[in-house]
């Protein structure tokens, strides 16, 4: 079903702020929320109807007036038909937001980065609406499947690290634009993109710790094939540049010979490794 993105804060003031929504395919809320949320067409004739819940968002206790009210939370999918370019919100009976989408829609300007060869790279981007926003999606299958690249931002540049994308010969870039209520999807150009295969990563310790002398350490590693999307734990192999052999096993304890130490994780021709220092004793 087609939805709309939904999250506004209710001020203590009574107003509302709502960030601008996306144009998704999912399920509307359900529940009897507080909050009731009409899609209007543009006469402003409701075309559906969606109930929110509130709720209080997660934080320290705020010091405030007795009875006074703190701001709310409202998140999730709203229904919002084709034909519809407009929000009306109320609460308790009360209109806090009624707000429609500007009548023209300009096809918003992308640069698109010339390869993905770089360790990092970005796209930018500018689109007519004020305040509009955008995300940022890749796909190594030519668009069957999608992997998020960044969050929604206003910010004209979006920069990504293409270390860990998929590789394969018909990868693609979407961004996704939206005014608050019409999303905009561009895609790039196909690029070819060389295959990650497995990549390592030492979870723990972190690089430069230093130990006591005879105490011991936790070794914890995890391996991920990038384009096979399956995650490996258990045929991680360790190495100290002091100790030699130290063990096998996504997750080992090791007590160490005084020294500065290189430790090494390998596993399916993926390495990677940390320095380490054990105080004499």
């Amino acid at each position: 079903m087609r939805t709309l993105t939904f999250s506004g804060v209710v001020l203590d003031t009574g107003e509302m702020t709502l960030e601008p929504g996306f144009v998704v395919e999912g399920d509307p809320s359900r529940v009897d929320g507080e909050m009731t949320v009409e899609a209007l067409g543009r006469r402003g004739d409701v075309l559906a109807t969606t109930q929110v819940p509130l709720g209080e968002p997660c934080g320290p206790p705020r010091d405030g007036l007795a009875g006074e009210r703190p701001p709310q939370v409202a998140v999730g999918l709203v229904a919002f038909p084709a034909e519809a370019v407009g929000l009306r919100v109320t609460l308790d009976g009360r209109t806090v937001l009624e707000r429609f989408a500007p009548r023209r829609e300009r096809q918003p300007n992308v640069e698109w980065p010339r390869d993905l060869d770089a360790s990092t790279t970005s796209v930018n981007w500018r689109a007519a609406p004020e305040g509009a926003m955008a995300s940022l999606g890749y796909s190594s299958d030519g668009g069957s499947s999608w992997s998020p690249l960044s969050l929604p931002t206003s910010r004209g540049t979006i920069e990504f690290d293409t270390g860990t994308l998929a590789g394969g010969t018909q990868c693609l870039l979407e961004l996704a634009v939206t005014d608050g209520f019409r999303t905009t999807r561009v895609r790039s150009q196909e690029y070819s993109v060389a295959p990650k295969g497995w990549l390592l990563w030492i979870l723990s310790p972190v690089s430069g710790t230093i130990l006591d002398p005879d105490s011991t350490v936790v070794l914890a590693a995890q391996g991920y094939h990038v384009e096979e999307r399956r995650p490996n734990f258990d045929e991680i192999t360790w190495s100290s540049s002091l100790d030699g052999h130290v063990g096998q096993g996504a997750q080992i304890i090791a007590i160490l010979s005084p020294g500065d130490h290189t430790i090494t994780a390998t596993m399916q021709g993926a390495s990677t490794d940390i320095s380490l220092s054990v105080a004499a004793p």
